[in-house]
């Protein structure tokens, strides 16, 4: 009898094991990498069959397979290679990887959508061939279904003039054959994209010849092609994703967020058509698996997604593009914490394919391996049609303050708006935070409103004149007195998006436009939003950092950055890296069409080396100077780091967890290795609902041997202890 191992697919963190099942003979076809249902404890789940053994002795205590999914195995052999390589080196459960290559979060209630559709019978055939002039629209459609070679569905046979009182006619007479046929959703069907063909530069040409002769070869070579802002890197992806076609190959094209997909998919669209597919977060479960199917059997040879696009199935892959690799949202920050660019080179390496990391401002880890000449550097020091950078200003907000100017605007910015709109021009204002208020604080006692369920401020927002946890999602009341002291002197401090939106609705003309998190909950809200802006409907847009990556829009001549050292002060060794990438990405949004751009930065920190670089958009002297400090203070990319964080809504009971997982660490075998163990301490936010929560971190040339010391260990197994490799903040 055939029994089989599978690794149960359950959102349980520590679900370590497989289990082993017998299998009917009427499943005796199966194997590694189906998907199957079984019976697990008083639940039916779905499985993933990872290994063929032996029938044990005690065959009565096994449970048979119930059903086995689909036609084919789900999983191929790099699909496989991949799942069990992130499983060892992202310390989770072989069935936590192994989901993440399944569309939603269990593939069982998947449903399929489907039509009815015709055929023509051997008997329709035959009434064809004697005709009848009486029933001549019978004889029409009977003609249009010989001549195809497929089914067709109602709707197809409605363009051509045939009704369904016709087909129901006909199929009474049994000259038409009635079946289901699927229809693959897609929400991007009907789009249509515009694209202009460019000349290509020199460099353009020379990182095309380069990545495409790796194409060709069928090297797993990893590019990092780094362009200054605006200098047609995404041209430099059309051409090679068209040589990675004309090797029928497919291609996938990683962005950062949703609000770039838009962009890209019309680019791509207008040079490649039908081949697309596109799979974000705002697509239904089954819609993505009409992506994923689509993608398996070749029939879109293009996928344009984000971070979790990266497990999709292909047929035959040969070149992966990571558009703004320096993104940190390519880090999962939920278990299992995998990091996409991680994940695609290990694809890549499986598949012999290529991968290309695109960037102005390249992560520091990319481009160290690209100094070292782990990876290969392309560089597109130039703008195509000859376009300067902006020229860029410096305000200090400590002068505004001293002179009286309380505004959310600094009055070089107002003046700059002032005169944007006596032009045809626009304006793109990026203020990273969302809300009106950014916390509300009683004037007389200080007592300012925290969510109870998180230690963290809540945030005003005009939309329902309430507070809002931007944690876990819990809304108050604006209070109208203290509940500490009852004063009425309640203050609202710092500014959100929706004040900046109020403010720039002053200056007269300009006609402002918000993109955050609050205004693009919609499906397709951030493809609208940027449609309304390019049209000219709006003259400004003010949002967060979704408003400062990526986005081509001639018009744009001006950039205001307010708050733009927000980031710059936290205790996170990335602090610098994630301004300076931030200020260096907004700041290539100016002047990309025919006029010259501006861009105003405005900052308490106005003398800052990040400060200073960004304004000068100098990545290599930035890149110079943080990669020194790095070195010194031994973080990445000179060393490995692992991030664990303890849970327990209990605070005094964390810590001492926490303390007995830094005790079991500090090993004589972990010191001698020069393995450092630093912590426990809080987390920046220290009680996420109503779980307090507390760091250790781990740093070393290579952590695998405290990997395997973890996971061999009573932590593995604890459901409140959670493990970050490469975290993308040590806070």
């Amino acid at each position: 009898m055939l029994c089989v191992d599978v690794a149960i697919n359950l959102p349980i963190k520590n679900l370590f094991r497989q289990y082993t099942y017998m299998v009917p003979d009427e499943f005796s076809f199966l194997d590694v990498g189906w998907r199957c249902v079984v019976s697990f404890g008083n639940q039916i789940v779905e499985g993933f069959v990872v290994g063929r053994v032996p029938a044990p002795a005690a065959m009565d205590k096994l449970k048979p397979v119930q059903q086995v999914l689909g036609t084919e195995p789900w999983f191929d052999q790099e699909m496989l290679s991949t799942a069990k390589w992130l499983a060892e080196y992202y310390m989770c459960s072989l069935a936590e990887a192994m989901r993440l290559f399944v569309p939603g979060r269990t593939s069982v209630k998947m449903k399929e959508k489907t039509v009815l559709a015709y055929t023509i019978t051997e008997s329709g055939r035959s009434a064809l061939a004697e005709g009848d002039n009486r029933a001549k629209a019978q004889m029409l459609a009977l003609e249009i279904l010989a001549g195809s070679q497929t089914a067709l569905t109602a709707n197809e046979l409605a363009s051509k003039k045939v009704s369904q009182a016709i087909l129901r006619a006909l199929a009474e007479k049994g000259q038409v054959a009635v079946s289901e046929k699927r229809i693959l959703r897609d929400s991007y069907a009907n789009k249509v994209g515009t694209d202009e063909t460019l000349s290509l530069t020199d460099e353009q040409q020379h990182a095309v010849d380069r990545i495409t002769n790796s194409l060709t070869e069928r090297k797993a070579d990893i590019y990092l092609l780094r362009g200054i802002t605006g200098s047609g890197k995404t041209e430099v992806y059309l051409r090679v994703t068209a040589e990675a076609l004309q090797a029928n190959k497919q291609v996938l094209i990683l962005v950062p967020e949703i609000a770039l997909t838009a962009q890209l998919v019309d680019r791509f669209k207008a040079r490649f058509g039908g081949q697309i597919a596109v799979a974000h977060s705002k697509l239904s479960r089954n819609e993505r698996g009409d992506v994923w199917y689509r993608m398996r059997n070749g029939e879109a040879r293009i996928l344009i997604g984000v971070r979790s696009a990266v497990f999709a199935p292909f047929q035959n892959l040969g070149l992966i593009v990571i558009d703004e690799e320096h993104e940190t949202s390519y880090k999962q920050e939920e278990r299992p914490n995998y990091d996409a660019r991680m994940v695609a080179a290990q694809r890549c390496k499986n598949a012999k394919a290529v991968l290309v990391l695109g960037s102005a401002t390249p992560s520091l880890e990319t481009y160290y391996h690209a100094q070292k000449g782990d990876y290969q550097e392309l560089v597109l020091s130039k703008r195509p049609l000859g376009q300067p950078l902006p020229q860029v200003e410096i305000v200090d907000m400590r002068q505004e303050l001293a002179d009286k100017n309380y505004g959310v605007l600094s009055r070089k910015l107002k003046r700059e708006l002032q005169n944007l709109v006596q032009g045809d021009e626009q304006a793109i204002v990026l203020l990273n935070r969302r809300g009106y208020s950014t916390f509300v604080m009683c004037r007389d006692c200080g007592y300012t409103v925290v969510c109870d369920h998180c230690a963290v401020a809540m945030v005003y927002h005009t939309a329902g004149n309430n507070l809002r946890c931007h944690y876990c999602g819990k809304t108050l009341p604006v209070p109208q007195e203290c509940p500490q002291c009852h004063s009425k002197r309640i203050k609202y401090f710092g500014t959100g998006t929706q004040k900046a939106e109020e403010e720039l609705g002053t200056v007269e003309g300009l006609n402002p436009l918000r993109m955050d998190q609050d205004s693009t909950r919609a499906k397709f809200a951030h493809e609208e939003i940027m449609s309304e802006f390019k049209s000219g409907k709006y003259n400004a847009l003010v949002g967060t950092q979704m408003v400062a990556k990526g986005h081509d829009i001639p018009r744009v001549t001006l950039v205001g950055i307010l708050s733009a050292d927000s980031s710059l002060r936290l205790p996170d060794y990335r602090a610098g890296e994630r301004t300076f990438d931030l200020l260096t990405q907004a700041t290539g949004r100016a002047g990309r069409g025919s006029k010259p751009g501006k861009v105003i930065f405005q900052t308490y920190e106005a003398q800052s080396n990040v400060m200073q670089q960004a304004a000068k958009q100098d990545y290599k002297t930035f890149a110079a100077l943080e990669l020194q400090n790095r070195k010194e203070y031994r973080y990445p990319p000179f060393c490995q780091m692992l991030k664990l964080t303890v849970l327990d809504r209990d605070e005094q009971n964390g810590i001492n967890l926490a303390d007995r997982l830094v005790n079991f660490l500090r090993t004589k075998e972990n010191a001698e290795n020069n393995i450092e163990i630093m912590g426990p301490f809080p987390a920046l936010v220290g009680k996420v609902r109503d779980y307090y929560r507390f760091n250790v971190l781990v740093k070393g040339e290579d952590l695998s041997s405290v990997k395997a010391q973890i996971m061999q260990s009573e932590f593995k197994d604890l459901r409140n202890i959670y493990f970050d490799v490469d975290p993308a903040s040590i806070i």
